[in-house]
């Protein structure tokens, strides 16, 4: 990934202004704790992450046809496990759990998605 595109700034939960900050204060994808907690200002450019009230609220757009792929065919493998081999109906549970686990690292992609629309990348930053 190079550094300065919009992918580097979602993936990497950097600050899309000047992609070096990072956008939540415990950094990384699989986090348990404080997971949407974010600084007000990125701690290297001072980019207001606070835009404006209930902006993050749009982040649900964002996330809700991304949820639609993950569940909607495993809804589907669900109601056809009758028709498939045993293997399946072992490996369902698992997948079910780890589709679940793929919410927060989606809240987050979410969240850096909204920013990365709405700010452009200064490399003078």
């Amino acid at each position: 990934m190079q550094k300065g595109t919009k992918r580097y700034s979602v993936l990497k939960l950097k600050c899309p202004r000047c992609q070096i900050g990072n956008l939540f204060n415990n950094p990384g994808l699989f986090v348990f704790s404080r997971i949407l907690e974010m600084p007000d200002k990125c701690p290297h450019c001072k980019q207001d992450f606070k835009l404006e009230p209930g902006f993050y609220t749009a982040a649900l757009w964002i996330s809700y046809p991304i949820v639609l792929i993950i569940f909607v065919p495993l809804i589907v493998l669900g109601y056809s496990l009758d028709n498939i081999s045993g293997f399946f109906k072992i490996i369902y549970p698992f997948i079910i759990v780890l589709s679940l686990m793929l919410q927060i690292p989606l809240m987050r992609v979410a969240r850096a998605v909204l920013l990365n629309i709405t700010i452009d990348y200064n490399a003078k930053y």
